[in-house]
């Protein structure tokens, strides 16, 4: 037990900080260049960097309560934090060359003194996190990017809690036949309104109101035209209830 606590002092200790922040300035130094080059992306290099970062955050759990800004502002990876900054996702960009993106992404929380990390299926890019209850639990809303191409992909939602030591998608979004941890609704860049930003893009296609009580998911045609029409998503005690279309 000692030990233990003895242990648990050193890993908030500036000494563990700056092993953090050591191993960050290594690996910008070592791929920094590279990066610049298509060789980042057409060899793999990217999936290589994100091999090593994901590994040394499983086997440092102080990582967790570094911010990473130098790595993020090189776009070598992304990180978001759940509002109550229980939840800490991190995002790679593995993508092989071309306009296909692909995304592998991990999440960080602690459970007691013990920091675990979890890869996080099918992720996409992660944009951001929102935090509510449902049966008296938190629970987070998870938006995220899926890219086909330059111009066609899909935006999602997926809700999330943790559940015995674990990250686990729940099944929230109700509809009349059935119950969905996630909603997607595929874009088409052909199609955008010309008066919202691209970035700004995802809130047009789910909207979600400020105080979540909200959610509401556009109407789109198969040929990828917009409506104007949305599918609501209300929130009750234990659930997101679809309870119709509005504008």
């Amino acid at each position: 037990m000692v030990f233990l606590f003895a242990w648990l002092s050193l890993a908030n200790s500036p000494i563990f900080a700056a092993s953090v922040a050591d191993f960050e300035t290594r690996i910008i130094n070592q791929y920094e260049q590279i990066r610049l080059t298509d060789r980042y992306e057409n060899e793999g290099v990217n999936q290589e960097v994100a091999l090593k970062i994901s590994e040394f955050i499983q086997q440092n759990p102080q990582s967790f309560a570094y911010d990473f800004k130098k790595l993020s502002s090189k776009s070598m990876v992304f990180v978001n934090y759940s509002p109550d900054r229980k939840l800490k996702f991190y995002t790679f960009d593995i993508s092989a060359g071309g306009t296909m993106r692909e995304f592998e992404s991990y999440v960080q929380f602690k459970q007691g003194n013990k920091v675990i990390t979890q890869a996080v299926k099918e992720g996409g890019f992660i944009r951001s996190i929102q935090q509510t209850q449902l049966n008296q639990q938190a629970m987070y809303l998870i938006s995220s990017t899926y890219v086909g191409s330059s111009c066609v992909g899909a935006y999602a939602i997926q809700a999330a809690q943790i559940k015995n030591a674990k990250y686990k998608a729940i099944d929230v979004f109700k509809t009349r036949t059935q119950t969905m941890n996630h909603i997607d609704v595929d874009y088409d860049c052909n199609y955008y309104p010309k008066n919202i930003e691209p970035f700004d893009m995802n809130q047009h296609y789910i909207r979600v109101s400020k105080d979540l009580k909200n959610i509401d998911i556009l109407v789109v045609k198969a040929s990828g035209e917009l409506t104007s029409n949305y599918l609501r998503y209300q929130k009750t005690k234990s659930n997101y209830q679809y309870v119709g279309t509005v504008k």
